[in-house]
């Protein structure tokens, strides 16, 4: 994250306060989504976020989602800023594409790469369900943390 700060000028006085800057990836708008993926565990691969809108039909379909991003795995906590298409109920998957594939690689029981859900959703001999992982975004910014969960066997 870079630290900026903002100046104005009012009444021949310099006022000065800190703003938060964040490269924010898709086309700008009024809605922006910022993730914090937590417990990334290594800088291998890409950190991808695939949003998924309220249709039950493409959720974890084939290409269902609405937009993909990927940022290089930072290890710990990492933000991402996405621009969001308007306000709504939208769901995220985010993992470590430690191996940058594209895919989320899957083994005989799940995931073999680190993996999470918004809401932070604990799938359980299944996928969870898309209205276990909506969450609602308006004007402005919606903060959201995924904890990503990592298999125990590689």
């Amino acid at each position: 994250m870079i630290a900026g700060a903002l100046f104005a000028l009012a009444g021949g006085e310099t006022a000065l306060a800190s703003v938060e800057i964040l490269p924010c990836h898709g086309t700008p708008s009024p809605y922006r989504l910022l993730v914090t993926s937590q417990g990334v565990k290594s800088n291998r691969g890409y950190l991808v976020a695939n949003l998924y809108g309220s249709d039950r039909r493409r959720w974890l379909a084939d290409n269902g989602w609405l937009n993909v991003w990927r940022d290089r795995a930072v290890p710990g906590d990492e933000t991402m800023c996405l621009y969001l298409p308007g306000p709504g109920s939208y769901a995220l998957v985010m993992f470590q594409d430690a191996n940058s594939n594209g895919d989320l690689d899957l083994g005989p029981f799940g995931p073999r790469e680190g993996y999470g859900f918004s809401n932070n959703v604990r799938p359980f001999l299944s996928a969870p369900s898309l209205a276990s992982a909506l969450f609602t975004v308006g004007p402005g910014d919606t903060r959201i943390s995924i904890r990503l969960r990592y298999p125990a066997i590689p």
